[in-house]
Parts: C-alpha cells; structure tokens; sequence
C-alpha cells in the first residue's frame, strides 16, 4: 500500500520541483503549491463531517460551518471549541440546552466546500428566509476599492495560485479575511470568526473571490447580509432566491468594472 499521508506536515503551502513549458522553453523549476488537510468535527463526541481545508482558523471554520448548517445559532449554544491539529479533530461542545440536534447528517454532501458544497434540503431553507431591509448602501466606487484591497491580502493565493478567499465588511474597510482551498470552507471562516467576536451580521457586506451559488449565498442570507459580491460569476438559483428576497449580488467585481444582478438600489452610482 502507499502511503501517501506518511509524515504529513501542518503547513500552508509547500515546494515542489516541476517541469515548466514556457513558449518552446523547458526547464526545471521550484514553485509553491497549497497544503490539503483533513478536519473533522466532532459535536458533543459525535463524529459529523470530515473537511478537507486549509490548515488555520481551524476553530472559526467549525464555527461557521456549525452555524451554516442551522446547527447553532446563538454563542450561548456553545461551552467550549478545542482543536487537536495532531489528529486533525474538531471538537465541539453544546449546552445541555441544545439537546438533541436533530440534523440529518446523510443528507448532507461531503466535499472540500468548493464545487458542491452542502445539499441543503429541498426548499425548506430557502422558504425560511426574509426579505432583506436596506439598511447598508454603497458607492460603486467603493465596491470597487473594497475588492481591490480584497486582492491585495490574498498572499496565500498569490503565492500559489490554489486557494479561495472570503472578507466581512462594513462598507468603509473590511473587517475579516480568511482564505481556505475551499470557497465554503474560507467563507465559514469568515462567519465563524465574526461569530465568535459578536460582530452584527445585518450591516455588512460578503466579499468572495468564488462563483456566487445557491448555497452560498444561504450562508450569506442566513445572517441577515444583505450585499455580497464577487469578483466572479453567480448562478442563476441565486439570482432568482436574491431576487426573491431583496438581496443585492454583484458580480465581476474586478478592476472599473461589476455587473449587480440583483439589488441595485443599494449601489449608489
């Protein structure tokens, strides 16, 4: 058998020796390539889901993935997150208040949170969602130099190329940033993190360096979030739920130019 696990590091991003085609030029080269690592959480002793994520902020993404799910909601739902990095284990502890959670772990898809992320289940999450109030407007021109400072701290992107990020504003500067190999999992960072510090979730803003979908605009609109925007494309599920419930999605924020899809009565012109 190989074994390819053995002596596994826990790290961000590793070296690699590669061959490089570069115009008929061929030659042997270093480069950077981000590191996978296995997460899984545990709630109240309970195996629930393995994650496959980028090593860090590992207790904001059990957090935002808890939350994401419906599974918690408030942070008295919580006694203690502790993470053992040796083992790749999460483990969650709940009041005795939360009893049983009643949360139908088959159901759910298992991936790295990034092509499929999680099944929700038919439309019932979609049915318990509001109309978004406007309380938040922004200029485009800030929309756009949110995204550009966005950019700028993806380091890990920049340094390997194979990473997601996710950011939580207040339309004026932005206030989390998580990055993960995973869209879903960088953007449960974000939650968990924002979570864990009490931050208000209704006057801010979701930025995503991934394709806006269905799901992952539930993430958003679970919290009350009434913009996000993406520097790429949405789907068109998540058009017609934003369009459904007066949310604001913006997509191809990049350079001068965006497309708002949806809510556009929030970006001043």
């Amino acid at each position: 058998m190989i074994k390819i696990l053995e002596g596994l590091k826990i790290m961000l991003q590793r070296e690699v020796m590669l061959t490089r085609y570069d115009k008929g030029l061929v030659s042997e080269v270093a480069d950077a390539v981000v590191c996978e690592y296995p997460l899984t959480i545990y709630v109240s002793d309970k195996k629930i889901i393995t994650l496959l994520c980028t090593p860090k902020s590992l207790d904001y993404l059990a957090l935002g993935y808890l939350l994401s799910e419906g599974i918690i909601k408030e942070k008295s739902d919580i006694i203690s997150v502790s993470i053992d990095k040796e083992k790749g284990s999460a483990y969650v502890k709940l009041s005795e208040s939360m009893g049983d959670i009643g949360y139908s772990w088959e159901e759910r898809q298992r991936t790295k949170g990034c092509s499929g992320g999680t099944i929700f289940n038919h439309g019932f999450d979609y049915e318990q969602l509001t109309p978004m109030a406007d309380k938040l407007k922004v200029h485009c021109s800030k929309v756009l130099s949110l995204m550009e400072e966005f950019n700028s701290r993806s380091e890990l992107f920049r340094g390997t190329g194979g990473v997601h990020s996710a950011a939580l504003s207040d339309g004026k500067k932005i206030l989390i940033f998580n990055e993960d190999i995973g869209r879903h999992n960088a953007m449960d960072k974000v939650m968990g993190e924002a979570f864990s510090n009490e931050l208000s979730f209704e006057d801010k803003i979701v930025l995503t360096s991934g394709r806006i979908s269905s799901e992952m605009l539930l993430k958003t609109a679970r919290r009350n979030i009434s913009i996000m925007i993406s520097r790429s494309a949405p789907m068109d599920m998540a058009l017609r739920i934003g369009e459904g419930i007066n949310m604001t999605i913006v997509g191809f924020a990049r350079g001068q130019r965006m497309n708002i899809y949806t809510g556009s009565n929030r970006i001043l012109m």
